[in-house]
């Protein structure tokens, strides 16, 4: 598929990688739950082992080579400013759900902490600011 920048194309894309996400999941633990409706704080719980996961996909990112970390959305913190999951998985090819990067929420912060990681605008028609982190620096 072309890229795009349209809510609705990357909102469809979220979606299926959330789905995803949880299907794979309750295979081990069955009591996996995706929060559904808007939930800035995480999109899936684990009651199992009292975890919470942020899912993101980005079409771009096998193209670039980058990660795109939100921080900001229309003047309003976002994405890791906000997010209390314990864990993201960050789809690199949305389409497949074959690669995955996974890596804990403070270990993330903390390497955008340790590191001047570009800032530049992205998402939904440029309206978000986020960290552009080399794929290889999560690896």
């Amino acid at each position: 598929m072309e890229w795009n920048s349209d809510f609705s194309t990357d909102l469809e894309f979220a979606k299926q990688a959330e789905k995803y996400t949880k299907i794979e999941l309750k295979k081990k633990y069955p009591n996996t739950k995706r929060i559904t409706g808007y939930h800035k704080e995480y999109d899936i719980i684990v009651p199992e082992v009292d975890k919470t996961i942020e899912v993101k996909s980005d079409r771009r990112t096998k193209e670039t080579g980058n990660l795109f970390i939100e921080y900001e959305s229309r003047g309003k913190p976002s994405g890791i400013s906000t997010t209390k999951a314990d864990v993201w998985f960050y789809y690199i090819e949305p389409t497949d759900f074959k690669q995955v990067i996974m890596i804990r929420t403070d270990v993330l912060k903390k390497l955008i902490k340790d590191n001047k990681f570009q800032k530049v605008k992205g998402g939904d028609n440029n309206t978000s600011w986020g960290y552009l982190i080399p794929k290889d620096k999560v690896l």
